[in-house]
């Protein structure tokens, strides 16, 4: 619960006062704790809740402006929570603090590459919660992160005023400039490892907005390539913001491009293998094989494709058909650790 600071002013603000604050705890006493604090910052307009399934619904029916959850209890799974804000565009930059009585660097890391804005040690000062969110609410994205928003924006305008080469060298630009996602999830890892948790933090939010935009460019970057008949550059563009989406694991959105890829007639192996894997995901098992099955018709001696249909089956509990296909897969390549270990376990009975 936090604890209150004496040089804490309860000011009421009106931007304050515009801002919805959402708490997720199930700790009783936490939540109270915690609402009571938020209020006395100005935040009146609180919503508390116990757990993550009714936070998601709340985030669907009102517009939230700022998120306080507990990273991981017994009722909430913050860091889910924080995955499914993330994958939805109205709060790709929404602040969301989690909360914790002790980050490890491992829960840094994961929370990092989540796309988190701060943490919170608990108990806190109601004065660390004011530095906390007053620091986010409109607080003005990163230089870097601005900059590729006005590259999309400015892209996505030439497209639409049909000059397509100077919209993929504007795209380009943006995604081939030193300051990418990976650069700075690199410099998240260091501080990480270092202790330097809100500066690590600081770093991965810029991985995961760049990250985002990247495949916004690249998406943009397919369109325009198609508009001038390159469709194979088109394929390649789209598949790779389907590839950033399914690691953010937004399956939705690169169901849609690796669909739309596919209307452009395309006969790609990558398309129907992720396809395959965003279906076994969701437990849609024969569509999930329909586009594997399409995958091996175009290389049918892929290693994956066979032991990935071989997971299938085994989701299926076919546990003969599914220790063929792994065995295919050794005899393929004969290096498939994997396989051969999913094999030893059938052949065991663990399986």
């Amino acid at each position: 619960m936090p604890s209150e600071s004496n040089s804490m002013t309860s000011s009421v603000e009106n931007s304050n006062q515009q801002n919805s604050i959402l708490i997720v705890n199930d700790d009783p006493r936490m939540l109270a704790g915690l609402t009571k604090a938020i209020q006395k910052l100005g935040f009146l307009d609180t919503i508390a809740t116990q757990t993550d399934e009714q936070a998601i619904l709340i985030t669907g029916k009102k517009e939230i402006n700022c998120v306080i959850c507990a990273y991981d209890t017994q009722k909430v799974k913050g860091l889910s929570f924080l995955r499914v804000m993330r994958k939805k565009d109205k709060y790709a930059d929404t602040p969301f603090f989690l909360t914790d009585p002790a980050f490890t660097t491992l829960k840094v890391l994961k929370a990092g590459h989540s796309g988190v804005s701060g943490l919170i040690v608990m108990p806190c000062t109601i004065q660390t919660l004011k530095d906390k969110i007053t620091s986010t609410l409109g607080k003005p994205k990163a230089i870097v992160v601005g900059n590729a928003e006005k590259q999309i924006s400015k892209g996505s305008d030439l497209i639409s005023k049909g000059k397509y080469d100077e919209a993929i060298n504007e795209f380009k630009s943006m995604v081939n400039q030193k300051e990418n996602p990976e650069y700075y999830y690199n410099i998240g890892y260091i501080k990480s490892i270092q202790g330097k948790h809100s500066e690590a933090i600081v770093a991965f939010r810029k991985a995961t907005q760049l990250d985002r935009l990247f495949a916004k460019a690249y998406e943009e970057m397919g369109k325009a390539y198609r508009a001038l008949g390159q469709n194979d550059k088109a394929d390649e563009c789209l598949s790779y913001a389907a590839q950033i989406h399914l690691e953010r694991d937004n399956d939705g959105h690169a169901e849609e491009i690796l669909n739309e890829i596919l209307a452009l007639g395309s006969e790609s192996l990558n398309v129907f293998n992720s396809l395959g894997v965003i279906y076994r995901k969701r437990g849609d098992h024969n569509t999930a094989l329909i586009h594997y099955n399409k995958a091996l018709k175009i290389h049918p001696d892929e290693p994956n494709i066979y032991y990935n249909m071989g997971r299938i089956y085994l989701d299926m509990k076919n546990t003969d058909k599914a220790r063929e296909l792994f065995q295919k897969a050794v005899e393929i390549d004969s290096s498939f650790k994997e396989a051969k270990q999913v094999i030893k376990a059938i052949d065991l009975g663990v399986i």
